[in-house]
Order: C-alpha cells, then sequence, then structure tokens
C-alpha cells in the first residue's frame, strides 16, 4: 500500500528501555504499549518510530524562537501575566523598567496553570521551547499527528507541553501526549484467604510470577490513562478465571473442531501461502458472507456479529489511542464462542464460523497485541476453505 493510500502519516514516540534498566512496573507498562504501532497500521496509517526517542538531533532553535517572537501567544516580561495581575497596569514601564526579562509563552490560556519560560533573561532556552522546536519540525516534515507515549513521571509537563503545542495552532487530535498510568499489583493471601495489595516490585521479580504475554494482555485491557490491575496469583494461569486463558482457550477450540472437520470430510483447508498479516479490509471481506447466515443458535448470530464488528473496533481503538478495546472485544468473542462450541454440530455452515473465528482470534492476540498463542494443529491463520461436503 503506497503511503497515498494512508489516513494519516503518525510520528508515534514510545521509551524503549532495557528490561534491566526499567526501573519499576509503570515503566514495563509503558513500555508494552508498542501494540499502538500495530493498531495505528492497521487501520492503514502510516507510523513512523525511526528516531522518535533521539534527543541528539534537534532543528535550529534560535532561529524558530526568532520566527514565534512576534507571535500574539508570546511575549517578554519582567513577571508572567499571573505574577503580574494583582501589580499595578504600568509595573513594567515604571518599578519593573530596569528588570531583565524573560519570554514567556501563554500556556495559561489552554489549560496550564500558568505561563511558560521559553528563554530565561540570561538567554538560556528552556527544555519546554527545544520540545516545542522539535515537534513543530516535525509537522513541517509533512506529519499529520504527532502522538507521545510515557509513564507518570512526566505528569504535568504533558499539560505544559499540550498548551505549548496549542499556542503554536496545533490542535489537541494533532498533538498527543498519552500519560500511562502504572501496574497495580495483587496477589492471594493464603492465610487470610484474600486478594490484598501487594507493593511494586523489581521487574526481573514480577516476570518470574507472570508471563510477559500475561503483562502484556492485563497491561492493554484497560484504558492507558488508568491503573491496570494484575493479580500475580492468577494472571496468565490456565484457569477459567482468567480472561487471557478464555480467549487462548476458544482458539484451541475452534482449531481442533476445525481438524476434526476436515478429518470427517465435511471441508478441505489449506493455507493460501504469504504470512500471518491479514488487513482489516480482509478480515471484513473474509466475514461478510455471514451475514448471509441463518444460524441455528443465538450464539452463533452474535459472534457472527461480532466478528464482522472487528475492523470497526480496530478503527475506534486506533482513533482512541484505546488497546483496551481490542482486548474487550477479544473476551466478548471467547464469552460467545465457548458456549456456542459446547453445543456444535459440525456442517459447513458452522465451520465457516469456526474458521472466522479462530483467524480473528489469531489476527487480533498475535499480529495486533502481540501475545502469543498455544500451539494447535492449524498455526497458520491464514487458512481457507477450497472445498465443502456435499451434504
Amino acid at each position: 500500500m503506497t503511503l497515498s493510500q494512508k489516513s494519516a502519516k503518525i510520528w508515534l514516540s514510545i521509551p524503549e528501555y532495557p528490561l534491566e534498566a526499567i526501573p519499576s512496573s509503570a515503566y514495563i507498562r509503558c513500555s508494552l504499549t508498542t501494540t499502538v504501532k500495530n493498531i495505528l497500521e492497521k487501520c492503514h496509517n502510516w507510523v513512523s518510530t525511526e528516531g522518535a526517542n533521539n534527543q541528539e538531533t534537534l532543528p535550529d532553535i534560535e532561529l524558530f524562537f526568532n520566527s514565534i517572537q512576534t507571535s500574539k501567544q508570546v511575549y517578554k516580561a519582567s513577571l508572567s501575566r499571573q505574577l503580574a495581575a494583582d501589580l499595578p497596569p504600568d509595573v513594567e514601564e515604571t518599578s519593573l523598567k530596569d528588570e531583565p526579562k524573560d519570554w514567556f509563552i501563554k500556556t495559561a490560556d489552554f489549560g496550564d496553570d500558568c505561563d511558560r519560560v521559553l528563554q530565561h533573561r540570561d538567554g538560556e532556552f528552556t527544555q519546554l521551547l527545544e520540545d516545542i522546536t522539535r515537534y513543530h519540525e516535525i509537522f513541517q516534515q509533512g506529519y499529520d499527528k504527532i502522538i507521545l507515549i510515557r509513564p507518570t513521571t512526566y505528569i504535568g509537563y504533558d499539560i505544559q507541553l499540550t498548551a505549548a503545542m496549542q499556542c503554536l495552532g496545533y490542535t489537541k487530535e494533532q498533538f498527543q501526549f498519552i500519560i500511562v498510568q502504572p501496574i497495580k499489583l495483587y496477589a492471594f493471601h493464603k492465610p487470610t484467604q484474600q486478594i490484598h495489595r501487594i507493593p511494586d516490585i523489581a521487574p526481573a521479580e514480577l516476570l518470574k510470577a507472570v508471563t510477559m504475554d500475561a503483562l502484556r494482555w492485563y497491561s492493554l485491557r484497560v484504558p492507558l490513562t488508568e491503573v491496570a490491575p494484575i493479580n500475580i496469583s492468577t494472571a496468565g494461569k490456565p484457569t477459567p478465571q482468567d480472561s487471557l486463558y478464555r480467549v487462548q482457550s476458544a482458539y484451541l477450540r475452534c482449531c481442533t473442531l476445525l481438524q476434526q472437520a476436515q478429518q470427517q470430510g465435511i471441508i478441505q483447508l489449506e493455507t493460501n501461502g504469504g504470512g500471518g498479516e491479514i488487513s482489516p479490509t480482509e478480515i471484513a471481506a473474509k466475514l461478510m458472507s455471514l451475514a448471509d447466515y441463518v444460524w441455528e443458535s443465538p450464539d452463533a448470530a452474535i459472534l457472527a456479529n461480532l466478528l464482522q464488528a472487528v475492523p470497526k473496533i480496530l478503527e475506534q481503538s486506533a482513533a482512541e489511542i484505546a488497546p483496551h478495546l481490542v482486548c474487550r472485544h477479544l473476551e466478548a468473542i471467547s464469552e460467545t464462542c465457548l458456549p456456542w462450541l459446547d453445543s456444535l454440530s459440525l456442517n459447513p455452515q458452522n465451520c465457516a464460523l469456526l474458521l472466522a473465528a479462530k483467524q480473528t482470534i489469531f489476527e487480533l492476540l498475535e499480529n495486533v497485541l502481540a501475545i502469543a498463542l498455544p500451539e494447535s494443529t492449524f498455526p497458520d491463520s491464514n487458512l481457507r476453505f477450497v472445498k465443502f461436503s456435499e451434504d
């Protein structure tokens, strides 16, 4: 697909930390949001992360600063507007006449507590000026949107930076600064027979209790701007109470039933070559035919509708930067699929739904959320029907 066919050109910045350098679970959750790139690309956006975290090459700050000094959103004063508000109106021309001055930007007009300094009176540029210079330059390179994903250590600065970018004329849709809330850990305490909050533990120790796949699932299944609760006693464990296990179980049971159908001669399956990538458009094309069936059970009808809604869910998730919508849709698919499988009769119509469910779970879990599925008889996601039985 060429760039002209993409819906947007997006610059995405997610901090990358080696495991041994991650200071807390908050940073683990932030780094797991690389799945956002998958979601954006599935919806035909052109996403760049190249150089996204490189702070070494900056555009000409002084040139940019000179260009905005005539803006109504920038002013030079000894005090910010907020500090000068209770003083005489002519204070700058009288008592502060000989005082050195700073350059401010009117971030208070866009939700900040006060205006922020761009250049100190000694001529030193601030980090805020360096950042808006850099992001303005990125927009000048033809990007439609900048998305910054950061841990909670950036709370407060996100408001300043977003307000400063709005001073430059960029909207909240164009410039998105997302603060990822940390993980909140729980565990089962045997003596009390209760679930207790436990202190944050070192990432290496956390990964001894919870697999990376389970950590990714529970980190992404709630909005990024909310705390992610994880019960390390059960997360990722093979129990019916675990939502990831239920999704994986639905996938495996679909695989098993498809194998049985092939062995019984009801269907014939083969791979169609290529990799496991299936675009939302291709998914929609595969699922459109499901609308033509009259299903023998309410669960089958609901499942077909859920599968057909996948492209819309992906689009919403991309628009809102909300991976949790994908997780919750997978949960809804598994919750409907599992009881349907209990009473399923193998026939070509039901096998069509089985295959669609299997491919959809594979696509969303493996290729979007980057969570591994257990090995199955049919590991390739790109299976297709080549023959139905005459019955």
